[in-house]
């Protein structure tokens, strides 16, 4: 078989171009020794330059200023200009406390404090008057009742009552129990000899209110060793002057105390103290 000759010549061209020589590289271009230095220059000024931040900065002396008068920040009562006068507002005025309700409620007393606290020494004075009357009872042989009566309580309401025993009181209303009923007021001991007993009453007519009254009365009493003491005050009004003023223009007050003091044998026949008897 024979090869044509176009056929020859298209197999010879790949071999021929793998043949042939490879061109020789370019060699690389060599950096200019002035730029090379440019660089370097470069690097050590950035280098210089992080130097600097690392070191710390140099304190500058501080100019001279001129002297100038010392003058107050404000005066007394006055607030700054700009936003001192809002920083002032609310802390100087109120103490900071922008809701007066709430810091009036805070200064408000506690009812129910008061009332506890009132109780609580009400509580100890009805104690101590317990215990200073065991006390009595075992240092002092006579025993003293009192009584206290309103006998007007028809025309005239007592406001007040109240009952002294040597100065101290033993007694004291403001219901008008005193016109209700004739009971014993004060229970207790003392020492055989003199006490002054006072009893004052507070009282005003049913009819008109404006014509009101008080009347007090002190009287000495003797109490008797181992017997009890018995004192029993009636007070009244006889007047008339709470009806008939409105009707007459005229009228009158009966104003008065009666008081009945007997010494009597022990009821509960008790030993006597010292210097008594059964």
């Amino acid at each position: 078989m024979r090869l044509r000759p176009c056929y020859l010549a298209l197999a010879f061209v790949p071999a021929v171009a793998l043949a042939a020589p490879k061109a020789p590289k370019k060699p690389p271009k060599k950096p200019d020794a002035g730029e090379h230095d440019k660089d370097k220059d470069k690097d050590k000024d950035k280098d210089k330059e992080k130097d600097k931040d690392k070191e710390p900065a140099k304190a500058e002396p501080a100019k001279a200023e001129p002297e100038k008068a010392e003058k107050p920040d404000k005066e007394p009562g006055t607030t700054g200009k700009g936003g001192g006068a809002g920083g002032s507002g609310g802390g100087g005025a109120g103490g900071g406390d922008a809701d007066p309700d709430r810091s009036a409620k805070a200064d408000a007393p506690d009812v129910d404090q008061l009332r506890q606290e009132y109780l609580s020494l009400r509580d100890e004075l009805f104690k101590s008057r317990a215990r200073a009357s065991a006390i009595a009872s075992q240092l002092y042989s006579t025993r003293v009742q009192i009584k206290l009566t309103y006998t007007s309580g028809r025309y005239y309401t007592p406001s007040k009552s109240a009952i002294r025993l040597d100065g101290a009181g033993v007694f004291e209303d403001a219901t008008g129990a005193i016109a209700g009923d004739d009971g014993v007021r004060f229970t207790g001991f003392v020492a055989p000899g003199k006490h002054t007993v006072t009893f004052r009453v507070e009282a005003a007519g049913k009819d008109d209110p404006t014509f009101a009254s008080v009347t007090e009365t002190q009287i000495v009493v003797q109490a008797v060793a181992g017997k009890d003491l018995i004192v029993a005050a009636k007070a009244h009004d006889s007047g008339d002057i709470a009806s008939e003023w409105k009707r007459k223009e005229k009228g009158s007050y009966g104003l008065g105390i009666d008081v009945s003091v007997k010494a009597a044998a022990r009821a509960d026949d008790a030993p006597a103290g010292k210097g008594g008897k059964k």
